[in-house]
């Protein structure tokens, strides 16, 4: 007989690649748009709520990639969530990927703390031109210019 967790991790396995297959371009081709930033922004600061919220509402959420070649996955080992990484693996994102530099998401260099995390129970969150100085001062130590995905 199969054991329950077995067949749950099956079933997850088999959604995630059911979602992979069904991802389109908009999702997954390499480019900029609001979604991919506002992933950005929720993944920046902590938001694993949200991360959570837009996976349930769209798996393709977890294979996305920006026009750098990195997605949610990237962003989640470069801010150090382990909570965003391990909800964003079990969704089916892809650890193996590699960007446009040939870096996998698990080689992502950690930017700095940030002085901001959103808070749990909060529907919307504004981010302000204050939180751009740690964004650039990365930027400006060699991390990863996130500005076009901020704009």
């Amino acid at each position: 007989p199969m054991r329950p967790i077995t067949f749950a991790l099956l079933a997850l396995l088999a959604s995630a690649a059911g979602a992979a297959a069904s991802c389109d371009e908009s999702m997954t081709g390499f480019f900029d748009s609001d979604i991919k930033s506002q992933a950005w922004t929720d993944i920046a600061h902590g938001n694993a709520r949200a991360v959570k919220e837009s996976l349930a509402d769209d798996p393709c959420y977890a294979l996305m990639r920006a026009a750098d070649g990195r997605g949610p996955l990237f962003w989640a080992h470069e801010f150090d969530n382990e909570a965003i990484i391990a909800a964003l693996v079990a969704a089916g994102a892809d650890e193996t990927a590699k960007d446009k530099q040939g870096l996998t998401p698990g080689q992502m260099p950690k930017a700095p703390p940030l002085t901001f995390q959103a808070p749990e129970d909060e529907e919307h969150y504004s981010y302000d031109a204050d939180y751009d100085e740690a964004f650039d001062a990365h930027a400006a130590a060699g991390g990863a210019d996130h500005s076009e995905m901020r704009r």
